[in-house]
Formats: structure tokens, sequence, C-alpha cells
């Protein structure tokens, strides 16, 4: 049985979940509206430059499945002033709870991301784009970065549905941390 069909991932909506073999599931919701989309220029809030996506994330949650342990591998290289590749692999721990010394499958290129804007505020850093797979599927996306350097990926229509960032920080609010990536 092939590992990925072992693997139970959890989705929930407004969840912009991509596996390393590019099943997107998309569904989003929006509302909300906030003040001054600029940031402040005293430093307050986060930096919206998306060089703060770029790297190597790894998944927080971990999927144990018999005697193995998985977690997803997110790769992130700046093509453009405002574009960046997506990659994504998976991490394979030897036990049951993702620890010790692991082997990297991949991470294999799963499209581009174009982000047309990007806003903060003390909380919440978030960059609205399109993303293109590789086969040429278009969905909007929105890369989000939280408190802790968590970065969390939400799904959105073209044109988005979640505008502002307090509908963003309504839909992170139903993501489990698990589903998002650190450093």
């Amino acid at each position: 049985m092939p590992i990925f069909s072992m693997i139970k991932w959890r989705i929930r909506p407004h969840v912009l979940a991509l596996s390393s073999v590019a099943a997107v599931v998309v569904s989003a919701c929006g509302g909300g509206s906030d003040g001054p989309s600029d940031v402040d220029p005293g430093g307050a809030s986060p930096s919206t430059s998306i060089h703060a996506l770029a790297g190597d994330w790894v998944q927080v949650g971990c999927v144990s499945t018999g005697r193995q342990s998985f977690k997803k591998f997110l790769r992130a290289r700046i093509t453009g002033q405002a574009a960046l590749d997506y990659h994504e692999g998976v991490l394979t721990f030897g036990g049951t709870e993702c620890r010790g010394a692991s082997v990297l499958a991949g991470p294999s290129r799963l499209g581009t991301v174009t982000v047309e804007q990007s806003r903060s505020n003390d909380e919440l850093v978030a960059h609205w784009g399109v993303f293109r797979t590789v086969t040429g599927t278009r969905s909007g996306a929105i890369w989000t970065l939280r408190p802790g350097n968590l970065l969390c990926l939400l799904g959105d229509e073209i044109p988005t549905i979640q505008p502002s960032l307090s509908a963003v920080s309504a839909s992170l609010a139903t993501v489990p941390r698990d589903n998002c990536f650190s450093r």
C-alpha cells in the first residue's frame, strides 16, 4: 500500500492542504474589515516582504503509521519581486514521534505563488496571491506568518473572499497549529 494512502491528513475548511502528490483542497470563508493596510513605519508591525517566506519549513504536526512517522517539508524560493516557487516533500522518521534522524523524500516543485498584495498587523502577516500548479491549475492562496515564525497556508478564491486581515485571522482560528510549518 502506498504510504500516502495510509496517512490520514486532517483537512478542515479554510485550509489549503497541499500534499507532495500535488492534491489541492480549497475552501474558504470571508468577512470582516481592517484599518490601514500599510506597515507601521515605526516598526511595530512585522515586515510584509515575501523574503520572510523564503527557505525551508517543517510541518509542526506529526503523522504516525506503523513504526514510522512523517512530517511535510516545504521549501519556498524567491524567483521574482513578487513570486516564489513552492516545493514540498516528506520527512520520514524511524520512530513514531517524529524525533531523531529523518530521510527527506523530495522536495518536488508543486508550482509558483505570485503575491498580489501583503498586509500586516501586530499579530499577522498575510500574503494574498495566486498559486499556479506545475500542471497549470490556478487557485487563490494566502500565505500567512504568525507569531513564533509559524507559516500557515490558506485557500482562497479568485478574486479573494478573504480581503481583510480580520477575515484571514478568522480563517486561521480554524486551522490547527499542527497543520502549519515552522523553521
